[in-house]
């Protein structure tokens, strides 16, 4: 980032936030054998990997989805083996989301092609900037969690 004024620091954030991101969804590669997934589903998919045992309703809060949609998501994902789910041990009304072998492979390939991305581009970066990056990576957590909704 170049040196700019303290209170342009939000507008670059969210710049750079957004550039992150499409850059890591064009460059993640699909599951053997998987076909690309849309951003919803793999928001949920991302979330019960964090979470495992999360429901749906804690989904739709913490993605900002409506329930329905998120069961419609969960229900393909089940279908396509992705998820497990499983009554609560606490109250067998409810129904906690895990995920699969098979959920828990196709992320590790995901997450082995975006981790191959970044350190070849961290390479690239001028003598310093990894260092630099990794130094800022635990205030840009805080700055994650601070953001975070209150669950």
């Amino acid at each position: 980032m170049s040196e700019r004024e303290p209170e342009h620091l939000p507008d670059d954030l969210v710049r750079l936030a957004w550039t992150l991101h499409r850059a890591l969804r064009q460059r993640q590669t699909t599951p053997t054998g998987e076909s690309t997934r849309p951003l919803a589903q793999v928001e949920v998919l991302r979330l019960i990997e964090s979470r495992p045992g999360i429901s749906v309703r804690d989904i739709a809060t913490a993605l900002r989805m409506q329930p329905n949609n998120v069961s419609t998501l969960v229900t393909r994902l089940t279908r396509d083996g992705f998820i497990d789910r499983r009554p609560s041990p606490h109250d067998r009304r409810f129904v906690e989301l895990h995920p699969t072998g098979k959920m828990i492979t196709a992320g590790g390939e995901v997450n082995e092609s975006l981790s191959k991305a970044i350190t070849e581009a961290l390479r690239q970066l001028p003598p310093g900037a990894g260092q630099r990056i990794g130094a800022a990576l635990p205030d840009l957590w805080e700055l994650a969690r601070t953001l975070a909704p209150a669950s």
